[in-house]
């Protein structure tokens, strides 16, 4: 695109034209000129527009530099007026139906929500507009500080049109201002991507515009190494059959019955042993305890009581203490099997558990009977 002025101007900077294209805003940047300037834009993949493309009157910007006149101090007037352009279908665009390109770029959350730190995972997915086929492991550098990181292709995730990509933080890496992906990042590493079902026509692999910045969401602390810690605590099964006792009057875990706990940390855990979650019964006035089943490797991990004869619990299911047992094994951090995580149950998570109101009444009978010492009472 060219937009001239009537005298010679002098172009500082990088001042940008906007245009309209179907219902996006792109911005041509500038590339060359003093009286008639030039801005260019090169089409993205999935850019289209069948009425043409058009240019606002208030579309040319500064973007931080100067267009001014030449040998002076006076800033060029920017509106276009009646040099606006409307709709023309001349000006068509139409990026879908060629070979598949890059439409969207984005980054997952760090865990603990303020950076990646240390042994952390970066999954990056790469969009396309339309599906890909992927040979060998493509790589998406990232700029961490100083440094450029290889994310590998994860062929065990993602789709035919979201590609997914993971980088491991290590110690060394530290960025402040967040990670940025440049708009070359993507290269095939001796490896393709094709369309689907066209093993002859290669993706198109520029970014473009969907680049990421530098950004405070995606900061790198590649020095911090946070311990796990529980975060939440909660029953995650749900009793079957309806209690009549006067005390209960609701549903209830009857004998036999599995009642199931899941734990939550802050990062993923491994387990060994059988470690276990201690629980106070207050109305036999003694303790059980929900024993590790499974989940490690997760952030999440379940726990099972199995309802014995003779356990009435009318008031709501709480911990004893405040902290899980090992019971002689190990719950440790999956980034370091050396660090053990932190096992105290927050105040917060105690009351929620207990405000589940999950109770219990072992002389339940499968068909919603109800035994009473030694005649039977039908609910």
């Amino acid at each position: 695109m060219r937009v001239g002025f009537d005298r010679s101007v002098t172009v500082t900077g990088t001042p940008q034209l906007a245009l309209t294209v179907g219902s996006q805003t792109r911005q041509a940047a500038y590339a060359a000129g003093s009286a008639m300037l030039t801005f260019r834009y090169p089409v993205q993949a999935g850019d289209a527009d069948g009425n043409g493309i058009a240019i606002g009157a208030a579309a040319l910007t500064l973007n931080g530099g100067q267009i001014r006149l030449t040998g002076g101090t006076v800033s060029a007037r920017l509106g276009l007026g009646t040099s606006a352009l409307t709709d023309a279908a001349g000006h068509q665009v139409d990026a879908v139906h060629g070979p598949p390109g890059v439409r969207g770029v984005a980054i997952s959350s760090p865990v603990a929500g303020t950076a990646f730190e240390r042994g952390e995972t970066i999954a990056v997915t790469v969009t396309f507009n339309k599906p890909v086929a992927v040979t060998g492991t493509p790589q998406l550098a990232l700029t961490i500080g100083t440094a450029t990181r290889q994310a590998a292709y994860a062929a065990d995730a993602g789709t035919a049109t979201a590609l997914t990509f993971r980088y491991t933080v290590v110690q060394a890496d530290a960025d402040a201002d967040g990670l940025s992906i440049g708009a070359g990042a993507l290269a095939l590493n001796g490896g393709t991507i094709r369309q689907a079902g066209s093993p002859t026509v290669n993706a198109e692999l520029g970014l473009g515009f969907r680049a990421i910045a530098n950004s405070a969401a995606h900061r790198v602390t590649g020095g911090t190494f946070t311990t796990p810690a529980v975060t939440a605590i909660r029953i995650t099964s749900t009793p079957v059959f309806f209690s009549n006792r006067a005390s209960i009057r609701g549903l209830a875990y009857r004998r036999g019955e599995v009642i199931e706990t899941t734990v939550t940390f802050s990062w993923a855990v491994t387990v060994t042993g059988t470690p276990i979650v201690p629980i106070d019964l207050p109305s036999t006035d003694n303790y059980a305890s929900f024993r590790y089943v499974s989940g490690t490797g997760t952030r999440r991990l379940v726990f099972h009581y199995t309802v014995p004869a003779g356990h009435v619990e009318t008031t709501a299911i709480r911990l004893q203490g405040n902290d899980l047992l090992l019971n002689g094994g190990t719950i440790n951090d999956a980034r370091d099997s050396t660090t053990a995580a932190t096992l105290t149950v927050p105040a917060v998570q105690q009351l929620l558990l207990q405000e589940q109101r999950h109770e219990v009444d072992a002389d339940l009978l499968p068909t919603g009977i109800r035994l009473s010492q030694s005649t039977l009472a039908v609910t």
